[in-house]
């Protein structure tokens, strides 16, 4: 629950503050994510109106993505952060505190976000813990429908159904979609919603909840390894192939570029685009029969040395640098 609504469309306070009220709650509640950019930041006992201003941290904890009106209010669906999820599991808070804009005849115009709290200020507030409860004895109701099952099935056959399903799409969207989320979340969001289902009290429903964890975490491990696997040999065979063209400088650096290379894709295309502008100058960078030159038992550059150092834009210093990490990596 974000704001209860009362008859008349009354909001009180225990304070005394108000009474704010709601001409409109389905408009009001439409109205929300769309001027919030689709999200509303839910944070703990009020850090960002509190902390925030004196430079101390104030993190959301979740946020509202979808808005309901019931008979009692408008409701959120809340897309939880980690650390939000642990304080669910571990019910440190009991209700939500909702910040309030409204005009001079106390009319609410815009709730911009709200927070963590056990001491609500507003009169009729639902707690959270029985809202999970609800939710997650409807979740094997749900799962059910989803998977085109009998009403009286049990969470046994609903938990082989799913795992015979596991591993496609398909799969993946229905338990997202039956844990509240929206059909392509990553499997870290499902993972999260799911456990803040497992805190409910239905038994059946929560050993369904605690497999379908175990199972989802197991995809996106085996995803996340695979991905991460290819990206690495991706970069590798690019920047030994880089190396064996000659290009200038990449040999010393070659753990950095390939860590660089396989961090995302668009790191991938930036050391392609930097390293293709690399001249290919072979691993010595001297004309043949031609030495480096020493000074003072350092390498000092030649004449020709020091117009490439000029063409690529770099020191001498640096440059000479270069050429003795290569010298002595050959």
């Amino acid at each position: 629950m974000l704001l209860p609504i009362g008859t008349g469309g009354l909001v009180t306070t225990v304070d005394g503050r108000g009474p704010y009220r709601v001409a409109d709650a389905p408009k009001l509640a439409a109205s929300l994510l769309a001027v919030h950019a689709g999200r509303i930041p839910i944070d703990e006992t009020h850090s960002t109106d509190l902390a925030a201003p004196e430079g101390r941290p104030a993190p959301a904890r979740g946020w509202v993505t979808a808005t309901e009106v019931r008979a009692d209010g408008i409701y959120g669906q809340v897309e939880w952060s980690a650390s939000g999820t642990a304080l669910m599991r571990d019910k440190s808070y009991r209700f939500i505190s909702p910040v309030l804009i409204h005009d001079k005849s106390g009319a609410v115009l815009d709730l911009p976000r709200a927070s963590l709290t056990n001491t609500p200020n507003l009169h009729g507030m639902a707690a959270l813990n029985s809202q999970q409860e609800n939710d997650s004895m409807d979740l094997l109701a749900q799962l059910r429908k989803l998977l085109g099952m009998a009403d009286d099935a049990d969470a046994e056959a609903v938990m082989a159904k799913v795992k015979s399903m596991c591993g496609t799409d398909t799969s993946m969207n229905a338990i997202a979609t039956a844990a509240g989320l929206k059909a392509g979340a990553t499997g870290e969001q499902i993972v999260q919603a799911v456990t803040a289902l497992s805190t409910a009290s239905n038994r059946d429903a929560a050993t369904t909840i605690s497999a379908l964890q175990s199972e989802v975490r197991e995809l996106g491990t085996r995803l996340a390894t695979v991905t991460s696997t290819a990206a690495r040999e991706r970069a590798t065979a690019f920047i030994d192939n880089a190396i064996r063209e000659g290009r200038v400088g990449v040999k010393p650096m070659r753990e950095h570029y390939i860590s660089r290379h396989a961090a995302s894709a668009e790191a991938a295309a930036d050391v392609e685009k930097e390293i293709g502008a690399m001249p290919k100058l072979g691993p010595s960078v001297v004309p043949a029969g031609t030495p480096p030159e020493l000074k003072d038992g350092k390498v000092a550059l030649n004449s020709e040395q020091k117009n490439i150092a000029a063409m690529l834009g770099v020191s001498e210093d640096d440059y000479a640098k270069t050429l003795a990490s290569e010298a002595a990596a050959s």
